[in-house]
């Protein structure tokens, strides 16, 4: 396998370049429209082609599977997208979404569309992948019922709730883990466990399998997710072994680029950045993004997750410095009280911080490694006068957002609590 650099991801010893979404000769930034939906690029540097609009065709196997939530732009109380596969023959990409009761005769009918990916070594495709997006007709707060396919072959209902209004005052909470490569046993033992919890928002800080052009890890990672997935919103950031690979953009339907993007569910607005780069001008994009966006923002909460850990005692790694020197002052400057990242299989927690010095309660950033979701643990690390906490164990974040402070429990597999702490608005 290939060793990754910090910040340029290599190929035969080539720049990758970054995948591209809308017109022809576009550059990297928002697609032209967020609720079309799109197929990526079929390699690192062409053009992906245009997505197949829902038909009435099926093939041998049309029944949906691997059904998860996605979000087509900002606004989660008034938008999703989801996704699913079939067989490749199947073309039917249809949405039955309304109230419980009545259910599916009082359902809306959105169309779709679908497209292949994934052809060519190291896989044994092409696989079709569905998403319908909605964008803007939903309420906030509110509980749908949904099902996907068509008449040849629906998946089973599902129930989901839609984010309270955004920057509402509304309690959240988000459960965050990272690092699952390798282990989806472990992954979904974790989320087991989350599901339980019944959080709003689940947060993955990065490196969700082990190589991110081989489907057959991602079936073993949706396999054992998807139960939850379907009924519970899932916000990602790109890690390293992602490879910025095609895979990983056909079919986790994110915002934006979908290297970087910006949510608001309900009082959190979360930023989800991109560390493996193409190219380092994508650093400095995200922090003219960075700063825009918390300029812009009225939120209560300001949250950021990507994937190498920009202050971290684990010696694996270390504290990526470059990233900090990059996304450290823009955070500051928009006052993020959490940053998550994973990268070091490790739970971590810092001390609130600013400009590189430990501060009071509420007047700096509090950085959380979260890199224990089945990657192989690290166990060496250095104390440093910045770390409150550091366990080398499976675990999850959960981080109850309230009107007046975060309150967040750390849970091992067996359940122990494993550190808990409390950040100020």
């Amino acid at each position: 396998m290939l060793r990754l650099l910090p910040l340029v991801v290599l190929l035969a010893c080539a720049p990758l370049e970054a995948p591209v979404f809308g017109s022809e000769g576009a550059t990297l930034g928002e697609p032209a429209d967020p609720c079309t939906v799109r197929a990526p690029p079929s390699g690192f540097s062409s053009q992906g082609a245009a997505a197949d609009a829902h038909a009435s065709v099926y093939g041998e196997q049309p029944e949906p599977f691997h059904v998860h939530l996605g979000m087509p732009r900002r606004d989660a109380s008034r938008s999703l997208s989801v996704l699913w596969r079939t067989d490749v023959d199947t073309r039917a990409s249809l949405l039955q979404i309304g109230p419980v009761d009545g259910f599916p005769a009082t359902a809306t009918v959105h169309a779709g569309a679908s497209f292949l990916f994934g052809a060519g070594e190291p896989n044994s495709g092409p696989y079709r992948q569905h998403e319908v997006r909605v964008c803007g007709d939903l309420s906030p707060d509110t509980v749908y019922r949904y099902r996907v396919g068509g008449p040849g072959g629906w998946s089973e209902p599902v129930d989901i709730r839609t984010a309270p209004a955004a920057d509402s005052a509304a309690p959240l909470r988000v459960a965050l883990l990272g690092d699952s490569r390798g282990d989806p046993e472990t992954w979904g033992a974790l989320l087991e466990l989350i599901d339980a919890e019944e959080p709003d928002v689940i947060l993955h800080t990065g490196d969700m399998v082990d190589f991110g052009g081989t489907q057959e890890e991602w079936d073993a990672w949706f396999g054992a997710a998807s139960s939850v997935l379907a009924r519970r919103h899932l916000y990602v950031a790109h890690g390293n072994h992602e490879y910025l690979a095609q895979n990983y953009f056909a079919q986790l339907g994110l915002p934006g680029n979908e290297q970087w993007y910006a949510v608001d569910h309900g009082p959190l607005h979360l930023l989800s950045l991109n560390d493996t780069v193409a190219q380092a001008s994508d650093l400095t994009a995200q922090t003219t993004f960075l700063d825009a966006e918390l300029a812009a923002s009225a939120a209560p909460w300001r949250m950021a997750i990507h994937h190498q850990a920009t202050w971290s005692t684990c010696t694996s790694h270390g504290s990526n410095e470059t990233v900090r020197e990059a996304f450290g002052p823009a955070w500051e400057r928009g006052g993020v009280q959490l940053v998550a990242a994973g990268h070091n299989h490790i739970y971590e927690r810092s001390h609130p911080l600013r400009e590189g010095a430990v501060v009071g309660e509420g007047e700096g950033t509090v950085y959380l490694v979260s890199g224990g979701a089945g990657a192989p643990l690290y166990t060496e690390y250095v104390p440093e006068p910045w770390s409150a906490a550091q366990n080398p164990i499976e675990h999850f974040v959960l981080i109850d957002l309230g009107p007046e402070s975060a309150e967040a429990v750390v849970r091992d597999l067996a359940g122990n609590t494993i550190d808990s702490f409390t950040v100020p608005r």
